[in-house]
C-alpha cells in the first residue's frame, strides 16, 4: 500500500493539469467572441478621383470602290461586243483600252438609213431652192425642206452617237481605276444602255462600316477616324467621316458610314476588312479602375467603398466604359476610399484590411 500511493497521487495531479489546460483553452478560443469579430478580407483601396475620359467607338467593313464616282460604260445603240481587254478587278490606266464593239447589224442598218436621209433631205432642199429662185416655189415649201433636212441630221447624229460607225470602235478607261463590275463577254450582243462594265476611281477608294443605330446618332460628316487593316500587318491610316446613311441594313441591323481615305489607304485593296476607331465626345466624372466596377444578376452596378474598416455597397450607374478605366456617378461618398482590389468577395458591412 505505501508502495502505490506516491503513484496515485502523481496520477491525480497530472489528471488535474490536463482539466485546467482544457479550461485555459476555453478561454482563450471562445466562439462568442469569435463570431462578435467576423471575417475580415483583405482588399487593396484607392482615393476617389474625378477625371475626363475620351470614349472610343469600334466598327467594322471593308473598303470598296468610291460608288459616287464610278463609271458605267454602256452605249446608246445595240452592240456585238468584239473584244474585252479587261477582267473584273484589274486595275487600270487612263486611256487603256477596256472593250472593243461594232454595232449590231439592226443598228448599222439604222445609221445607214439615216444617211441616206440626210442625202435625199440636202437634195430636195437644194432642188426647191431653185424652184424658188425662178418663182416656182413658195417661201413656205423651202422651209418645210429645210425642216426635213435637220430632223434628217439629227436622226443622224442619233443613230452615230458615241462615235459608232462602221467597222470596230473601242472604248478607253477615262482614268485611272478598278474595274469593279464586268456584265458582259466577247461575243456578246449589248441592248442599246445596256451596263457593260463599272469602273470606280482609284483615287475616290472609301471604307464602308457598320455602326449600331445609337452609335450612328454621334457621328457626322467631317469626324476623324482611324483605319486598320483587320489582317496582315495591321496597317494604319487616317480616314474622315464623309456621309452616315439615315436607314437601317435590314440584314445587319446596322446604319452603314461611308470613310474617306488618305493618301496611304487610298492603295488598299478593295475589299481588305477594316477596323475603324471614331473618337466620341470627352466624358467628366467619376473616374474609377475597371475591376472597381461589379454587376448583380439584374445587371445593377455597384462599387465598395472603405467606410471607416467597414464595406460600404454603393449603387452606381455605369456612364462610359473603356479598356482600362470606367467612369461612374452615383451616392458616393468623396471622402471615402474605393476598393479597386479583392472586391469580388466582398459583403456589405465586411471588416476590412486594406492596403494601397
Amino acid at each position: 500500500m505505501t508502495d502505490r500511493t506516491p503513484r496515485t497521487r502523481w496520477l491525480s495531479q497530472g489528471r488535474a493539469r490536463r482539466a485546467a489546460a482544457i479550461a485555459l483553452a476555453f478561454t482563450v478560443f471562445n466562439p462568442a467572441s469569435a463570431a462578435d469579430v467576423g471575417p475580415t478580407a483583405q482588399v487593396r483601396i484607392a482615393p476617389l478621383q474625378r477625371a475626363t475620359l475620351h470614349e472610343t467607338a469600334r466598327a467594322w467593313g471593308s473598303i470598296r470602290a468610291g460608288t459616287g464616282q464610278s463609271l458605267m460604260i454602256n452605249f446608246a445603240q445595240s452592240v456585238d461586243v468584239d473584244r474585252i481587254f479587261v477582267r473584273a478587278g484589274e486595275h487600270v490606266r487612263r486611256g487603256a483600252p477596256l472593250m472593243a464593239v461594232r454595232a449590231a447589224p439592226a443598228t448599222a442598218l439604222a445609221l445607214a438609213q439615216a444617211r441616206t436621209a440626210v442625202r435625199f433631205a440636202a437634195a430636195d432642199l437644194a432642188r426647191i431652192r431653185q424652184l424658188q429662185a425662178r418663182q416656182l416655189a413658195t417661201r413656205s415649201q423651202v422651209d418645210a425642206a429645210a425642216r426635213a433636212l435637220a430632223d434628217a441630221k439629227a436622226q443622224l447624229t442619233a443613230a452615230g452617237i458615241q462615235g459608232l460607225g462602221p467597222g470596230t470602235t473601242t472604248r478607253a478607261a477615262p482614268f485611272d481605276g478598278v474595274v469593279t463590275t464586268l456584265n458582259t463577254r466577247t461575243g456578246a450582243r449589248l441592248a442599246a444602255g445596256a451596263a457593260a462594265m463599272v469602273v470606280a476611281p482609284t483615287a475616290r477608294t472609301e471604307a464602308v462600316v457598320g455602326v449600331p443605330p445609337e452609335l450612328a446618332q454621334a457621328l457626322h460628316a467631317g469626324q476623324t477616324a482611324m483605319l486598320r487593316q483587320v489582317f496582315g500587318a495591321g496597317a494604319r491610316a487616317h480616314a474622315t467621316v464623309r456621309a452616315v446613311a439615315g436607314l437601317i441594313d435590314p440584314q445587319s441591323h446596322l446604319v452603314d458610314v461611308v470613310l474617306g481615305l488618305d493618301a496611304q489607304a487610298a492603295t488598299w485593296l478593295q475589299g481588305t476588312p477594316v477596323e475603324a476607331s471614331f473618337a466620341l465626345a470627352p466624358w467628366s466624372g467619376w473616374v474609377v479602375p475597371r475591376q472597381a466596377v461589379l454587376l448583380d444578376e439584374s445587371g445593377q452596378a455597384y462599387v465598395f467603398q472603405d467606410d471607416h474598416g467597414k464595406a460600404r455597397r454603393v449603387h452606381v450607374t455605369l456612364a462610359i466604359d473603356t479598356a482600362r478605366r470606367s467612369g461612374i456617378s452615383g451616392p458616393l461618398a468623396p471622402t471615402l476610399p474605393l476598393v479597386v482590389l479583392g472586391n469580388a468577395e466582398l459583403d456589405d458591412g465586411m471588416t476590412l484590411e486594406a492596403g494601397r
